[in-house]
């Protein structure tokens, strides 16, 4: 089993094919399992790199509270040095679109080019929708220390629409650690990558599912508005995590995007 020591922790991780460098950052505690789809996919002309981050399956814990996305972003620079990558292509869905961001923020020069997926980039409490949604998020964490077979009972039932994402979701959930889980949730809530964004010259791919939560498209939306040269992607009959709703569809988005094509607003 692959492990890369990386600070304070250990870091499972895959590596699929050769040529550039695709790094594919994973939903909150969904760990590299999610991205089967993509692997079969991109790893026929690139070296496509999943992992699980710390906390979450065959990594390490996350130890202490401070600094969760700093360490998570330098396990990402560590892995590319560990792999032989100067710089990558970077998809991010999810928490795993802020810890992209937040490693492009950190690492500006090892970015390529940066996929941003049924995530966020701004949740300042300027506005009252976003000051709830904060509220809910923080509060909600809690639902991490519920009983295993509850949490994959529910997620079965969110995404019964879409039974690979529910099978997959509830795998993750099932061995969900809820310390780690509950420190990750808390550490991600409260960002602002906008500055870095627009500072950078790399492509931005935005991508968000027609069916995620409605706070899900404003931030995205909020995002295209902020920061000119992102493409937004809207996909239809799909949820957050769309790369496990839409896998077809959200496979076409992201060749596009690494073959500098032209991308549709709607999928």
């Amino acid at each position: 089993m692959p492990l890369l020591e990386s600070g304070d922790s250990s870091i499972y991780y895959e590596t699929h094919g050769q040529g550039p460098a695709l790094v594919l950052v994973h939903a909150i505690s969904a760990g590299a399992g999610m991205w089967r789809a993509q692997i079969e996919r991109f790893a026929v002309d690139h070296q496509v790199i999943v992992f699980d981050a710390r906390g979450v399956g065959r990594s390490g814990s996350i130890r202490g509270w401070r600094k969760i996305r700093d360490r998570m972003s330098d396990d990402l620079a560590r892995l590319l040095d560990h792999t032989g990558h100067r710089r990558a292509a970077v998809c991010g869905v999810s928490f795993g679109g802020v810890i992209a961001q937040h490693f492009a923020a950190r690492h500006p020069d090892r970015v390529e080019r940066l996929a941003i997926v049924d995530s966020y980039s701004d949740t300042r409490p300027l506005a009252l929708g976003r000051a709830l949604w904060l509220v809910s998020v923080y509060g909600g964490a809690v639902s991490n220390f519920l009983p295993p077979r509850v949490l994959a009972r529910i997620m079965r039932q969110q995404y019964r629409r879409w039974p690979e994402a529910a099978e997959v979701l509830a795998g993750a959930v099932r061995s969900l650690r809820p310390l780690d889980a509950f420190k990750t949730r808390w550490a991600i809530n409260l960002v602002n990558y906008l500055p870095a964004l627009n500072r950078a010259d790399y492509p931005v791919l935005g991508v968000v599912g027609d069916s995620s939560w409605p706070r899900s498209q404003t931030f995205m939306e909020e995002l295209a508005a902020a920061v000119p040269r992102v493409q937004l992607v809207h996909v239809a009959d799909s949820c957050d995590p769309t790369p496990l709703c839409r896998p077809e569809f959200f496979d076409e988005i992201l060749a596009a995007f690494l073959e500098d094509g032209v991308l549709p607003a709607a999928w």
